[in-house]
């Protein structure tokens, strides 16, 4: 179980003195579990937006103030924790990310790195190495290749006996050798998964290369190398858990279960906040991409079956488009080199118009992956659409990704209650976005992706998520790295570098914090429960090192997180 942890790293104990009144003059039948005082606690609550104690029992906050008002909070048993001026936050609300499918991916040798030299010399260093059945590995960059994607025969070179499978870093691709073609009867006769869609990509004689797209064909060759099982799932799982809760995450809006069946991946999950060793509050969604299936029937059963304390399936996931990679992203324009291209729907729009109306009707919202703004327009249309007949309602509907939004559509997200979610970790002229969709869009339009300061500072809700463990450049799920992109604009490291969409792109500290915590929880219609350090809210809390309005925008990312607060138990506490 989590189990409630002394809080080493402060001072602990009756500190009469510090507070400057008789601690025990209180006869509070339910006095707080803790107080924290001499904090610079920055709530999210617009009400009160600064304090410098807060209090909570059991899981319940149940004091956020001054230092004076703290006094009754405290009885005999109040543990008083001195913060010694550090900073506090709510507890970080990561708003897109892939809690139980990154326990299926992120297994064996981490390959992002730029260095094609490198990505073989790794592979052989895991290979001499490793004694297992399977090599794994994740985090293949689509940059380094020049001339086409990886091919079977390269890998073939290091291992041809044992089957290798690694996952690209954006999750919807993979490269294997031949003899993971072999076991998984993958040949020039294998019908394509999901023709237009999910593919074995092939060559000129229509042999398949090595290189899958897409999960069906992911998974269909995976499946046959390795039984992905609860076990082989929460392995994993309990693997990354620790790691969240070190970054100061404490609610996970997790956006699909990929890999492993959806009701699966969810009762994992359950079964391990059933064992009280669940360190973060997760919502999930049916992960809906086929258009030949109703999704409302399947997500009805889901949100009956999980709706515990800590899990819960609330949302309908809409996959609408791809990306830039696979030319698959839905725009206005035409890709630039390829303008000839045209992109196909998922799902195509009289389907989803329908979905969404119906979705609408019964109180469910719907969040979309929408990487192009041709894609956010249309899931836009289809909320208005739906706005016009149904009811009103608080409607919470998301765009996720809006890695392009029309400027004709930016004020739309406000006037239609829209959060927009996309991802800080990618809000820079990354490889990618330099040598890939510059090629495909042109600099001028990469330089307008991602506008959530523009969405912001006219009423649109904005959220961030890491989109963990998919990514277009690099896998990362801590937000304090995120929120150093988004607020710079530039990659973590390289103050010199290019600024995407120049400095008016840049998200301001407040906005930022904003979005990793209550914003992102306003698109998860959680920011009842959690997002800001109010009385009543679940006592999830996170402790920084150094005050983030103090230092520079590029030390951001280098702030230790000293703990983490989930439900009122120390999940995390620094060495």
């Amino acid at each position: 179980m989590i189990r409630q942890k002394s809080f080493g790293i402060f001072t602990v104990g009756i500190l009469a003195a510090s507070l400057c009144f008789p601690v025990l003059a209180q006869d509070k039948s339910e006095p707080a579990d803790y107080v924290f005082i001499n904090g610079s606690i920055h709530t999210m609550d617009v009400k009160n937006p600064k304090a410098q104690a807060i209090a909570f029992q059991g899981n319940k906050i149940t004091y956020v103030g001054g230092a004076n008002g703290i006094q009754a909070e405290i009885g005999a048993g109040t543990k008083i924790i001195d913060l010694q001026g550090k900073m506090v936050l709510p507890g970080f609300v990561d708003g897109h990310i892939h809690a139980v499918a990154g326990g299926i991916l992120m297994n064996g040798v981490d390959l992002q790195t730029d260095d094609v030299d490198e990505i073989f010399q790794r592979i052989s260093d895991y290979v001499n190495n490793y004694d297992g059945d399977v090599v794994l590995g994740f985090g293949v960059r689509f940059n380094p290749w020049k001339n086409g994607n990886p091919t079977a025969a390269m890998l073939d070179k290091i291992e041809s006996k044992r089957p290798m499978y690694f996952w690209a870093i954006d999750g919807h691709a993979a490269w294997v050798n031949s003899k993971a073609l072999e076991i998984a009867g993958i040949n020039k006769d294998t019908p394509e998964p999901a023709p237009g869609f999910s593919t074995f990509e092939r060559d000129k004689d229509g042999n398949p290369t090595g290189w899958l797209i897409e999960l069906p064909a992911q998974i269909q060759v995976l499946s046959s190398l390795v039984k992905i099982d609860t076990a082989y799932v929460e392995k994993g799982i309990r693997k990354w858990m620790p790691r969240l809760s070190a970054a100061g995450i404490t609610t996970v809006h997790d956006l699909g279960v990929q890999g492993f069946g959806q009701s699966e991946g969810y009762q994992l999950i359950s079964d391990i906040a059933a064992q009280g060793e669940l360190p973060f509050r997760l919502q999930g969604v049916h992960y809906w991409n086929d258009p030949d299936i109703d999704p409302l029937p399947i997500l009805t059963e889901m949100r009956k079956k999980f709706s515990s304390e800590l899990v819960t399936v609330k949302y309908l996931k809409i996959n609408l488009d791809g990306g830039d990679a696979a030319y698959n992203g839905l725009y206005t324009a035409p890709y630039r080199d390829k303008p000839d291209i045209v992109a196909n729907p998922i799902i195509p729009y009289d389907v989803l118009n329908d979905v969404v109306q119906r979705a609408d009707a019964a109180g469910i919202n719907v969040v979309c992956h929408c990487f192009g703004d041709l894609a956010v327009r249309k899931l836009l249309d289809a909320v208005e659409a739906a706005t016009a007949v149904n009811p009103d309602r608080d409607r919470r509907h998301i765009v996720t990704h809006g890695t392009m939004i029309h400027p004709d559509d930016r004020a739309r997200f406000a006037k239609l209650n829209v959060t927009y979610d996309t991802t800080g970790a990618w809000m820079s002229l990354d490889p990618v976005m330099m040598e890939v969709s510059s090629v495909r869009l042109g600099m001028e339009r990469v330089n307008q992706n991602f506008p959530i300061k523009q969405i912001a500072d006219i009423g649109g809700n904005v959220s961030l998520g890491s989109d963990w463990p998919a990514a277009g450049y690099v896998a990362e799920y801590r937000p304090l790295h995120a929120i150093q992109m988004a607020v710079t604009r530039q990659p973590i490291g390289k103050p010199d570098h290019p600024v995407m969409g120049r400095k008016e792109y840049r998200l301001p500290m407040d906005m930022a914090l904003r979005a990793s915590t209550l914003g992102a929880a306003i698109g998860m219609n959680m920011d009842g429960k959690v997002g800001s350090l109010e009385i009543g809210k679940m006592a999830d809390i996170v402790v920084l090192d150094e005050n983030l309005f103090d230092i520079s925008p590029y030390e951001i990312s280098d702030v230790k997180v000293l703990y983490t607060v989930m439900n009122g138990k120390l999940v995390y506490q620094a060495d």
